[in-house]
């Protein structure tokens, strides 16, 4: 079954090349409605800002277009030989496995009797996907029992729809009258174009800005994918022609142009820009996206692992399915419309051949070929990755999200970018290799010359880039990574409504702690390079260290709270400030505690005691945690440094922290020390110099 809204998450992951078994579940035998007597939906939940879903409830009456206006006394009609049936949604005509396009022709009309809640808010309908032609009325009562029929929308005319040329299934987001409450909600509908004909998806009420809002941003995600796709393959084709393994970059560019084109297609953007255009003519050049996708992620899997070498089964996949689109392109739109979906069914015979002949691929070269292990991987993870979603989205253990869908399309795009990118980088580097060694042994003292003349510029180079990550890092880090946690914390409060499936906030509390522990890292990264640079300044100023520390106490205290520890401060009176960096002894104050926090044992304290005596002003940070053996202690403090074991398995992070302490401490010309003792815990002591306190207040100190 073809369901229209997912038709654009199905067809788009074939795109994105890792559809090795995905097609074959999705495309599979819909689910058949239920014949039996349904209860009508309940509407107790739009007051409270959630769709209502008319899945069940349903009346309809099979190979009839029934006039709305019958309907004004109710759903049930027993004359002119119409029989009712209870019906649940989705209702889909025709079987998904046939050989005569015309199984899901027909007529039918469908009613729901609805009694809605009074809002302030206008509501609205989102019908979702029908197939073909169809009318939408609004049928209630009048006093004295007359009909007052209100058309919702319509794409035609559905007791004309045999001799229609139909265009766009999909009905938009359908405004309700405001003073309509008590009515009939009555669809009828004609398929004369696809073998399955019916309601594909289940039609929600909701509030009109609310549904609207939703339907713009499903809207915009495959046009930001097909755009995506669409520039990586006019880079890949740019960067192609400067490279002698152009093959490769032509490759790939049709892959992501194919999979653009499908995108584009499939999730019905093709309405945006021509509304005219005919459906049959679409379903035509959809199937014909899906024949170029296949043997175009077959070419590029092919391309990375074998080369050069075309056997048999490459010439039989390539030669069937230039007969499908010879077949989509040339004859379709001669027969009759639909005639294209017919060879959905052929065609996922061809997709497990290329799903075996892949996979025999992917495990050679994963045995045998240690260079291409990594890409292998690289593919492998992709294709398992949108596999195992699609197994559970279509068993129903999971709920199908279209953004999801596109997350996991930009994920699996991007490790086929980064496994083609390995495979250019290793032939590159054979070449190079290879061109280095005659070089080499044609002039031994040449080459040595050259050899330090590229050292000197690969370490220019090197210098040069480094500067302009720093530069740059953090605008294309920290603005991206800010975004993330910006709406992910939104998403997770649901300040916009409700998200639908609980684990969708659960998802957005994910992203957002991820986020928030990935921008942690970049901002260590940024610091540690500043310092190494010698970019890095001291901002100083008049600075209070208590009511820093109890600042970061109370920042950090939620973390402690999940980690079971406590967390105090000890301050005697009469402390001086310091002239220092306020935003480094925050940062000096803010690594210790957390990880004080992070490498401590359930009930166990946090202790930041400040001082001041004769060497200076003193931060110690103490924790009763795991502690650290004396001979890791170099290993510790070390830049990127972490103890081997089983810490390095159970605690993530970078180990910068330590190493960032050191370097801000020495920034202020103060001194770092370090006590630890396995399963006792551990005490960092940060000394700024005595200089450093204001005399002042010093002199009252000591007084």
């Amino acid at each position: 079954m073809y369901r229209q809204p997912t038709r654009n998450r199905q067809a788009i992951h074939i795109a994105a090349a890792l559809l090795m078994g995905a097609a074959l579940w999705v495309v599979g035998m819909g689910p058949a409605a239920s014949r039996e007597a349904v209860a009508s939906p309940s509407t107790a939940g739009i007051a409270s800002g959630k769709n209502l879903s008319l899945a069940t409830g349903w009346t309809v009456y099979r190979d009839a277009i029934v006039p709305a206006a019958r309907f004004a006394g109710g759903c049930g009609l027993s004359f002119d030989g119409l029989e009712a049936r209870a019906v649940a949604l989705p209702d889909v005509w025709g079987p998904a496995l046939t050989a005569d396009v015309t199984t899901g022709h027909g007529a039918a009309t469908y009613c729901l009797d609805l009694a809605l809640p009074q809002t302030s808010q206008i509501l609205g309908l989102a019908m979702g996907t029908t197939r073909s032609v169809y009318a939408i009325y609004a049928v209630s009562a009048e006093p004295g029992g007359a009909a007052h029929v209100q058309l919702l929308h319509r794409n035609g005319d559905p007791a004309r729809a045999e001799h229609l040329v139909p265009v766009n299934p999909t009905a938009p987001v359908i405004a309700l009258p405001y003073d309509l409450r008590h009515f009939r909600l009555v669809v009828q509908l004609a398929n004369h174009v696809h073998k399955q004909g019916g309601i594909v998806d289940v039609p929600e009420i909701g509030f009109l800005q609310q549904m609207d809002s939703m339907q713009r941003r499903a809207s915009a995600l495959p046009t930001a994918l097909a755009l995506v796709l669409v520039l990586a393959a006019v880079a890949t084709l740019v960067v192609g022609r400067s490279s002698s393994y152009f093959n490769g970059h032509l490759i790939f560019a049709a892959l992501c142009g194919a999979s653009a084109l499908r995108v584009f297609l499939v999730s019905n953007l093709i309405w945006d820009y021509l509304p005219a255009f005919p459906e049959a003519r679409k379903y035509d050049l959809e199937y014909l996206s899906l024949f170029l996708i296949a043997p175009a992620y077959y070419a590029f899997i092919c391309y990375l692992f074998r080369e050069g070498r075309v056997i048999w089964i490459d010439k039989l996949i390539y030669v069937v399915s230039a007969a499908f689109c010879l077949f989509a392109l040339l004859v379709a739109p001669l027969m009759a419309p639909g005639t294209i979906t017919l060879l959905r069914e052929p065609f996922q015979l061809l997709w497990a051949v290329i799903i075996v002949s892949v996979g025999v691929t992917v495990l050679r070269a994963l045995l045998t070929e240690r260079e291409a292990r990594s890409d292998a991987l690289l593919v492998l993870l992709a294709a398992m990755a949108y596999f195992v979603y699609e197994v559970l989205s279509s068993m129903k253990i999971i709920g199908a999200s279209m953004e999801l869908s596109n997350l996991l399309i930009v994920f699996v795009t991007t490790l086929h970018i980064r496994a083609f990118m390995l495979k250019y980088r290793r032939v590159e580097g054979e070449r190079d290799t290879l061109h280095r060694n005659l070089h080499e042994a044609n002039a031994v003292l040449e080459a040595r010359a050259a050899d330090l003349s590229r050292a000197l510029r690969l370490a220019e180079q090197a210098s040069q880039a480094k500067s302009e990550f720093l530069a740059t890092m953090s605008h294309e880090l920290r603005t991206p990574l800010n975004a993330i946690i910006g709406f992910s914390e939104m998403m997770k409060h649901e300040m916009f409504g409700p998200l639908g499936n609980g684990k969708y906030a659960d998802y957005a509390t994910d992203i957002n702690e991820s986020g928030t522990h990935l921008l942690d890292l970049v901002s260590d990264i940024l610091d540690i390079s500043r310092v190494e640079s010698g970019t890095d300044t001291l901002n100083e100023e008049e600075v209070s260290v208590e009511d820093v520390a109890r600042q970061v106490l109370d920042t950090m205290r939620l973390k402690a709270d999940r980690a079971g520890v406590a967390c105090r401060l000890e301050v005697p009176n009469a402390l001086p400030p310091v002239r220092a960096d306020e935003r480094k002894i925050r940062q000096i104050v803010t690594n210790l505690v957390g990880n004080a926090i992070k490498f401590n044992v359930p009930g166990g304290t946090v202790a930041v005691r400040l001082g001041l005596d004769a060497d200076g002003f003193s931060i110690a940070v103490s924790d009763t945690g795991i502690g650290i053996a004396r001979d890791d202690l170099p290993k510790a403090l070390s830049r990127f440094g972490q103890v081997e074991g089983h810490l390095s398995r159970t605690y993530d992070g970078l180990g910068l922290g330590l190493s960032i302490v050191q370097s801000l401490t020495g920034q202020h010309d103060g001194r770092f020390a370090i006590e630890s003792e396995p399963g006792r815990g551990t005490t960092v002591t940060v000394t700024l110099p005595p200089d450093r306190c204001l005399e002042m207040n010093l002199a009252q100190a000591a007084g």
